[in-house]
């Protein structure tokens, strides 16, 4: 591994790790990768299988038959009993002679209309070891068909060695008998000669007589031996009977292999898959790259965005935001702590998570303020049910004093909304409104929490200059690896701090342009300062007393200004309109307090008593 992300003042690399191959995977990550891949392994599987046992059934059901034949040695050829070790059976060759053409032509005319070609096809030959046996087994696609092949291939087997051992003594007295008229020839010749021979000849010739009739006599017994000597091929010691039939049996070993194959197969294309995927999909991949993980958050059962917190605050997505929230306070170095929520996904919104630590903050009895700094993600006020309001977009661009803007969510819950021109607004995030802003909303709270865009837009790079510390959004199954390490390496460009990351399990809306969220079932359209017959009033955006427009004065100018009647005027102000111009009239409002009836409205969810939820 080497370290890809750029620090900001130094230029060294530091912070998260790039991965420049891949490692074989071990056992765990073996196990991991199948887990996420169930569903292709499954298919594969699936598929594999059907095919093998559609291929299975496709064969038909086959029958085979076997016939046992015992082999024994012939006479009148090396195979004899009188013979050496080394000169008994070779039943492996005797096996091959089965199969042979010979064999099966001699079959075929016991099985009329047979082509001898594909009978050999249907033929197998086994040796049971230690014995002078052959298994001689044949397939059909009938019970019939399976006894009588492998009979008439046992039947031929015997009828052609038979015959070769038939051939062999056959040979022989052929050669005996030649030899015998050779000498009876000259037995003749010997005897013409001995009438006109003189007692010398004569007695030469009475020897040569004796000796032809004596080799005849030895040629004779010879012919009588071998035309004695009976032929035994061998015999057959277990006829074939109807077999039954293997159908069942071999769909199952069919099938059973399929089902191997596809695990194998399976599992080889989820490797190839996660080696060649570069998506993010558990706490593990995104912890390898060197960042911790702060948090899961369990995929939802509805499809619907909702702070979990108010409408499932005992479900796993609200514990998932608790121990969210636990890891931000544990890192943050003390109060006044504001932190940048953004997602590493290009396009990329993080309003859902954004909104829900930040009633984690609140629950946890922390003054919490969140500040939507998006422009075309989805608006955090519809998730409280309220309706577009004036909110940043007219502090940066009409420098309406932020703490008029704000609307009490919560006894501890205040939201600074987007306003209504946020798209000209972000251009303004470097300026000295934001700071100032970011600044004022820091005095009035524990928490600031930034809903920011994606970090891979130049805004929420501004955006980093402001905060404390950034948290990465990072969507499962769509932030890729490279996507969280530019992500990292922006923050890290613009001085930031990277706290962690959160995973969220579904994954993150794009953002588009005037885009327009669905409400939750059941939720009307309110605006600020409307009531409902069901429902608690939701305030308009008021601010508390303590909220003079002379501290948004001192920070925005660092000077102290002082009253003048009706008008806030800053030392050194002409009288042409110029501080009137920067500071509009509508920043005045006259400080109230929220009323009980507004007082009541809360989010804390039904059913939770005391601070209950607040405790980290």
């Amino acid at each position: 591994m080497v370290k890809a992300a750029t620090g900001a003042a130094t230029g060294r690399t530091e912070g998260i790790h790039v991965p420049t191959d891949h490692p074989a995977p071990g056992e765990g990550q073996l196990i991991r990768t199948v887990r996420q891949h169930l569903l292709l392994l499954g298919i594969v599987t699936f598929i594999t299988t059907a095919l093998a046992v559609t291929v299975g059934f496709l064969q038909g059901t086959s029958y085979t038959a076997t016939t046992s034949v015992l082999v024994t040695p012939l006479e009148g050829n090396p195979y004899s009993p009188e013979g050496r070790g080394d000169d008994l059976i070779n039943l492996e060759t005797e096996a091959q002679l089965v199969t042979t053409d010979t064999v099966a032509k001699l079959a075929a005319g016991q099985l009329p209309g047979s082509d001898p070609a594909r009978l050999r096809a249907k033929v197998s030959v086994s040796v049971p070891p230690n014995t002078q046996v052959l298994n001689i087994s044949y397939t059909d696609q009938s019970a019939r068909g399976a006894r009588d092949g492998a009979q008439a291939f046992a039947n031929a087997y015997l009828q052609h060695r038979e015959q070769r051992a038939k051939a062999v003594t056959d040979g022989q007295m052929a050669k005996l008998r030649e030899q015998a008229q050779r000498v009876e020839r000259a037995l003749q010749q010997a005897t013409r000669q001995l009438s006109g021979a003189n007692a010398t000849e004569r007695a030469f010739l009475n020897q040569r007589i004796t000796a032809y009739t004596n080799q005849l006599g030895v040629i004779d017994e010879q012919i009588n031996t071998i035309a004695s000597t009976p032929i035994d091929p061998g015999q057959i010691i277990t006829p074939a009977g109807l077999p039954k039939s293997s159908g069942h049996m071999m769909l199952l070993i069919y099938g059973a292999a399929g089902l191997v194959a596809g695990l194998v197969l399976g599992t080889g294309l989820a490797l190839v898959r996660t080696r060649l995927d570069k998506r993010l999909r558990d706490a593990e991949s995104v912890e390898a790259l060197g960042l911790r993980t702060l948090s899961t958050i369990p995929e939802a059962p509805s499809s619907g965005e909702e702070l979990v917190l108010v409408t499932q605050p005992d479900g796993p997505q609200a514990e998932g935001y608790r121990r969210l929230r636990a890891a931000v306070v544990a890192g943050a170095p003390g109060k006044q702590y504001v932190i940048l929520v953004a997602s590493a996904t290009p396009g990329g919104t993080v309003t859902l998570t954004a909104a829900n630590l930040a009633v984690a903050l609140a629950f946890a009895g922390s003054p919490t303020i969140m500040i939507d700094a998006t422009a075309s993600a989805a608006d955090p006020l519809e998730l409280f049910g309220l309706s577009p309001a004036k909110g940043l977009s007219d502090t940066l661009i009409s420098g309406t004093d932020p703490a008029t803007l704000l609307i009490h969510a919560d006894s501890n819950l205040r939201l600074l909304p987007r306003g209504r021109d946020a798209a000209q607004a972000t251009h303004r995030f470097s300026g000295p409104l934001m700071r100032s802003t970011i600044k004022a909303m820091r005095r009035r709270s524990d928490y600031v929490v930034i809903n920011g865009p994606s970090l891979h837009d130049a805004d929420a790079q501004a955006l980093c200059t402001l905060a404390d510390a950034v948290l990465l959004v990072v969507s499962r199954g769509v932030t890729t690896r490279q996507d969280l390490i530019q992500a990292h390496i922006e923050a890290q460009r613009a001085g930031a701090t990277v706290i962690g990351a959160v995973l969220e399990s579904s994954p993150l809306p794009i953002a588009k342009p005037g885009r327009k969220p669905d409400r939750r079932p059941g939720t009307t359209e309110r605006r600020a300062g409307e009531s409902s017959t069901d429902t608690a009033p939701i305030p308009a955006p008021v601010p508390d007393p303590e909220d003079e427009p002379v501290v948004w004065e001192e920070l925005v100018t660092g000077r102290k200004p002082v009253k003048d009647g009706h008008d806030i005027r800053l030392p050194g102000d002409r009288d042409n309109g110029s501080a009137a111009e920067e500071y509009p009239t509508d920043r005045r409002v006259a400080p109230t307090r929220r009323s009980e009836q507004q007082e009541e409205f809360s989010m804390k969810p039904s059913g939770k008593t005391g601070s209950g939820d607040g405790d980290i």
